[in-house]
């Protein structure tokens, strides 16, 4: 279909009502329109201007107000005519660089705290999801006794991933056990995918020097085995769902109950993010473009990123109200932080 055609008049104040809409979440007249954008035209003119925007299809009028709000439509084409990206206040850029340093000097590209950090800024549901490696890497393996016998294992992957599990011993777990464990799990790391702890496993219980000797060894790198070849790809990691929940459009118990089933069921999410992420920066998805059911009440932005040999998803969820300007500066330069540490 054909995308109409705008004059400059047209595009000026549909981006006038898009973004005032975005700023209070209520109906945009004609006078609020002239006086918040000093316009020196008068509002008949600026009534006939949106008229037209609302046969064109991209505005809408409630009819309980007679302001006029964005159809998603009118949000398309805003986003893919009109806006300009809002640049980042140096001080966020300095919040935001702190937050992640720490992450990306300890390898951990795709942490939690990413979405966390995300979240805070944006003030809107931040997301991330890590898709599978195509080779799981333990480059660290963490050995804690606890008290009763009981062990705990932490294996952590190329690109920041852990993965714990703990269990009681059937034999010996001493510390001198436990220290030569931990002597030979050093000596082999890297630990290159499931077969390859396997084959360490073997390799350790071939080499105890009788029946008394611990099999501690053996039993821990077919846990690592374990570990690194359980699982699919990570759940999609969010935080800020409370600011999601807190916008006016989730207010009535009908549309804040499809919300939360929402985020309890994270694959839908994982979908839509991998859908709409872009690798060359962030893409915007709105409304019914994101499928049916609660998605369509919201809006996407998201950015694939390639980092420390693992490819994720970044993106952020809010309403079709959403910020598009700031979201997607704050989505572009995240991500852009984080391939930088490849």
């Amino acid at each position: 279909m054909t995308r109409p055609q705008l004059d400059e008049r047209r595009r000026r104040i549909l981006t006038f009502v898009v973004e005032s809409h975005v700023t209070r979440a209520e109906p945009v007249g004609s006078q609020y329109v002239r006086a918040a954008y000093h316009l020196s035209i008068s509002p008949a003119t600026i009534r006939n201007v949106m008229q037209d925007l609302e046969e064109m299809g991209f505005l809408g009028h409630p009819h309980t107000s007679a302001g006029r709000v964005p159809t998603e439509a009118g949000y398309r084409f805003y986003v893919d005519e009109l806006m300009r990206p809002e640049p980042i206040p140096a001080a966020t850029r300095r919040r935001v660089a702190g937050a992640l340093r720490p992450l990306l000097e300890a390898g951990d590209v795709f942490s939690s705290e990413v979405p966390r950090i995300l979240a805070q800024v944006s003030r809107q549901l931040a997301l991330v999801h890590v898709e599978e490696q195509e080779e799981r890497v333990a480059e660290r393996i963490d050995l804690i006794s606890l008290e009763g016998g009981v062990l705990v294992l932490a294996v952590r992957e190329t690109g920041g991933r852990i993965s714990t599990t703990s269990w009681k011993p059937d034999g010996a777990s001493d510390p001198a056990a436990l220290r030569r464990a931990g002597e030979v799990l050093k000596r082999v790391l890297p630990i290159r995918g499931p077969q390859e702890a396997l084959a360490h496993a073997a390799r350790a219980n071939q080499e105890r020097t009788g029946p008394t000797d611990s099999s501690l060894a053996s039993e821990v790198f077919e846990k690592v085995a374990r570990l690194l070849e359980l699982g699919s790809a990570p759940a999609v990691r969010m935080e800020g769902a409370d600011n999601i929940a807190s916008q006016p459009e989730f207010q009535s118990a009908a549309r804040l109950r499809p919300l939360v089933s929402l985020l309890a069921d994270r694959e839908p999410l994982a979908r839509a993010l991998a859908a709409v992420a872009g690798a060359d920066g962030p893409r915007v998805s709105i409304g019914r473009e994101n499928g049916p059911g609660p998605m369509r009440d919201c809006s996407i932005v998201g950015m694939r990123v390639d980092a420390r040999g693992l490819r994720g998803v970044l993106g952020v969820m809010g309403p079709v109200r959403m910020p598009y300007r700031r979201v997607v500066s704050l989505v572009s330069y995240v991500g852009q932080r984080l391939a930088a540490e490849t």
